[in-house]
């Protein structure tokens, strides 16, 4: 088991998505694994889907509302005092409104990048006070927009390259602590996220574009977040990886 014994927080990872996949996926390679949803419905619905689809798993289920210092300290509070240590951080949580620039309000914008952008900053922050003595895994979900772009969509995009910002920024000034540091930039990935806020028409497009064909399953991109948060990576940092069936090279 690559993962055996690690402990890992996804943010994000309460609904059938991307997060949710990465934590069925870490807890089939052993690691000790915290979902996060942002409200009580969704935490406890995760905890029941888990039991369902990992009965033998070792996880836990916390609310976390990734603007809310106080929920991000508590999950890393509960987590080190449940297993004792955290190795790996992967910062999930996002939306996706889409709204043009001529729609779009301040507030709107600000909602976008205090989700995307400053949680996984916040997330970030409180994993080095737990990983600089023994070094650690953080993974930052991207996305192919933060280098391609996308109609209607200035404030996740926006976001997304924010992200891809940290991500190197954040990989110098850590690697001292040996905390590695990465992102991943996934293309079309059939989430209902995507479902709900991107037309068929573009979804269509966008898969014609790219050269495998088709939009992603949360699935296929599970063995790239289980290799940066295993010790097979121990020597990569400060990469943003395309997985993206080729669609932006």
């Amino acid at each position: 088991m690559r993962l055996k014994d690690k402990v890992a927080i996804i943010t994000g990872s309460s609904t059938k998505g991307i997060g949710y996949a990465v934590a069925l996926g870490f807890i089939d390679e052993g690691a000790k694994v915290v979902v996060c949803g942002v409200g009580d419905n969704d935490t406890a619905d995760a905890l029941e889907r888990l039991k369902q689809d990992r009965p033998n798993g070792d996880y836990l289920a916390v609310k976390v509302d990734v603007t809310k210092l106080e929920d991000v300290e508590n999950v890393f509070k509960v987590a080190k005092e449940k297993w004792g240590h955290i190795d790996i951080l992967v910062n999930n949580a996002g939306i996706a409104p889409a709204k043009s620039i001529e729609e779009m309000s301040d507030e709107d914008f600000e909602v976008v990048l205090n989700i995307n952008t400053f949680g996984t900053f916040r997330c970030t922050r409180e994993a080095v006070k737990y990983m600089k003595d023994n070094g650690g895994s953080i993974i930052n979900t991207s996305s192919f927009v933060s280098l391609y772009g996308s109609n209607s969509q200035s404030a996740y995009t926006a976001s997304k390259a924010a992200i891809n910002g940290l991500t190197k920024s954040n990989a110098k000034e850590l690697g001292k602590y040996k905390i590695r540091v990465n992102a991943i930039a996934p293309g079309v990935v059939m989430t209902d996220m995507v479902k709900n806020t991107v037309d068929e028409k573009t979804i269509g497009y966008l898969q014609m574009m790219t050269p495998l064909g088709r939009g992603a399953t949360p699935e296929d991109l599970v063995g790239l977040y289980i290799y940066l948060a295993s010790d097979e990576s121990s020597f990569t940092t400060g990469t943003i990886i395309n997985i993206d069936g080729g669609l932006v090279m």
